[in-house]
């Protein structure tokens, strides 16, 4: 069976990362539930394939402080299959104490398809023929073993054709106004999500500093020699063997 390009297009982009950006903006509770105790936190939880999320309010046993900073998660995560019209992002806001002590304030469901094909189409757009420079640099890298000899036209120091670490990622900030229904289809309130949507592409590359490790024994030092000798300040200690002294000159 033959493979199309858009196929092959597909199979490479299922291993994109994502990653998904949450923050409770407002939330309003018009209908409160009676049963829920009003000195429990209020959580959302927001779930969507394999993400699950859990954003609170308030620590236990604390007050809410409207003038404290809110509070904002964030995931990383793959898609195991296509996005599809039947993927929604399902959000939870409960009075909760305990994962078996909750209460449900209300639910609402985001559609997710159009802001992931927004997201994806901007990546292709801004990465532009990322899929073939990826197969052209596999097919051309040298190797122990097997023929190399598509390796010797130098195709490598063309800038067309560079291989990045990592491809320019795209995203989507919005910032949606749901309404909340419990169980018996009544609204319940409104909540303010703000979201933010990043397509990473098939990696994600960072560097960081690595310290060099500190001798504990000063007397048998692996570090080098300070490139100033001798010293600006007279010692009596050699700054490369901490244990040999120095003689002093008589004067």
């Amino acid at each position: 069976m033959r493979m199309d390009k858009s196929e092959k297009r597909s199979n490479l982009a299922d291993n994109f990362l994502y990653m998904l950006e949450f923050m409770v903006d407002d939330l309003l509770i018009t209908r409160p539930n009676l049963c829920a105790p009003e000195e429990y936190p209020t959580c959302t939880e927001i779930t969507f394939r394999s993400v699950f999320l859990n954003i609170r309010d308030r620590e236990n046993g604390s007050c809410v402080n409207p003038c404290s900073p809110k509070c904002g998660k964030c995931t990383l995560f793959t898609l195991e299959s296509p996005i599809t019209d039947e993927d929604v992002m399902h959000i939870h806001v409960y009075k909760k104490r305990t994962e078996s002590c909750k209460f449900l304030l209300g639910l609402t469901e985001l559609p997710m398809k159009p802001i992931f094909d927004r997201v994806k189409k901007e990546f292709y757009s801004q990465n532009i023929n990322w899929e073939s420079n990826v197969e052209s640099h596999l097919s051309r890298m040298p190797k122990l073993r097997g023929p190399c000899k598509k390796a010797n036209d130098c195709v490598c120091y063309e800038r067309n054709r560079e291989r990045r670490e990592q491809w320019c990622p795209t995203s989507e900030l919005t910032k949606r106004m749901l309404p909340l229904f419990n169980l018996c289809k009544m609204q319940t309130g409104n909540i303010v999500l703000i979201l933010r949507l990043v397509c990473n592409g098939p990696s994600v590359v960072s560097s960081f500093p690595v310290q060099r490790p500190v001798c504990k024994d000063p007397c048998n030092c692996c570090c080098p020699c300070p490139p100033t000798w001798p010293a600006p300040c007279s010692s009596p200690f050699d700054p490369c063997d901490p244990c040999k002294t120095v003689p002093a000159k008589k004067t």
